[in-house]
This record gives C-alpha cells, structure tokens and sequence, in this order.
C-alpha cells in the first residue's frame, strides 16, 4: 500500500468512527416514579419475556435483554396473591383489568411482550413495567 492511501484509509475510518458516535447518543431511561432509590442504586433491564410463572406467593419472570442477555426474576408476595403492586403497565399504574393485556389467561403471557425490570441495590422487590405490542 502506498503512503498516499494508508493517509486516506485512516481518515476514512476516524470519520467513520466519529459518526457512529455521534449518530448513536446513549440515554439514561428515566425511572418511574414507583422506583424509590436515587439513580446511582438502581438498575433497569429491558427486553422481551421468555418465561412467566405466577402463583398465590411468588411471580418469576425469565427475559432476554436487549443486551442479548438471559436475566430471571422472583418477585416474592406471600399471601398476596399476586405482584401486581410492583406492576406498571408502560408506565401507569397496574390496575386489575390491565391481566388482559398481558395474559391470553391467568399465568400465560400474550406473545411478544416486553418489559423493563427495574432493580434497587438495597434488596427492596423489583418493579416491573410491562409493555404490550401495539396491535
């Protein structure tokens, strides 16, 4: 190669570069207000559900991030009955008739929804945000 085009090859690839930069802001998602801790104790995950299990005492969730990580998930209510008081549905409030959005029926999620789970490094139950497809 001669000098002339190495010069132009190296250029290329810094504007290159430059611009996957900056084309490409990263953004902090703002956490919900049900989310107790300050920013710097706090977590979010977000991606699609592969696995939903819930009972009278606990709910589990498995999800594949959009990392492309695996994360799982215990939400633990004992007597309760359900987590729904660590729900949000895409940011409001879960309310009882909101099951039907993410449920075909008790226990088995509609397809391709989504969630972010937001976790607090003190140990408190995670809040989860569901998202269901636009139909």
């Amino acid at each position: 190669m001669t000098f002339g085009f190495q010069s132009l090859l190296w250029v290329v690839l810094i504007i290159q570069a430059t611009l996957a930069v900056t084309t490409l802001p990263w953004q902090r998602l703002r956490p919900p207000e049900k989310v107790k801790c300050s920013r710097d104790h706090l977590t979010s995950f977000a991606g699609r559900v592969l696995a939903f299990k819930r009972n009278n005492n606990e709910t589990f969730l498995r999800m594949r991030t959009d990392e492309e990580t695996i994360e799982a998930f215990t939400l633990k209510h004992p007597g309760k009955g359900s987590a729904a008081e660590w729900f949000l549905l895409t940011g409001k409030s879960f309310e009882s008739e909101d099951w039907k959005l993410i449920e075909v029926h008790k226990g088995k999620l509609r397809p391709r929804i989504r969630v972010t789970v937001w976790i607090c490094d003190d140990g408190s139950t995670p809040v989860v945000d569901w998202q269901p497809p636009a139909e």
